[in-house]
């Protein structure tokens, strides 16, 4: 006879959970490395507590969807990406190389409106 734990919620269902959760937190860390955020920066990004971060990527807890769309903006990436199988080499390189250039920029715009401030304090 077939129990309830057989069919719904049973091992194979922990299985699938456990191969989900084991992509979402190998590559919410790849996509936080390469973006040069520590934990505790991705975590103010995305309102949540360092503690929670990290406990995604080991595997400890696992976020509601609203978390997950919320460090997903974080990182600018879709939610889907969080989730995929397989990371394609060009697109990661191209994320990389955007989040360079996205830091850039913001030194380069913090740069020029300390400038302006500056320069405006002077007269």
């Amino acid at each position: 006879m077939m129990t309830f734990d057989d069919t719904v919620g049973g091992k194979e269902d922990m299985l699938v959970m456990t191969d989900v959760q084991t992509l979402l937190a190998q590559n919410l860390k790849k996509y936080r490395e390469i973006s040069g955020l520590s934990q505790a920066a991705l975590a103010e990004k995305a309102n949540c507590s360092t503690t929670f971060i990290g406990n995604i990527e080991i595997k400890k807890r696992f976020p509601s969807s609203q978390y997950i769309d919320r460090i997903a903006k974080a990182l600018d990436v879709k939610p889907a990406a969080l989730f995929a199988e397989e990371l394609d080499p060009e697109a990661i390189a191209l994320y990389a190389d955007t989040q360079r250039r996205k830091a850039q920029l913001e030194k380069d715009v913090i740069k020029a409106v300390s400038k302006v401030f500056r320069e405006s304090e002077a007269e």
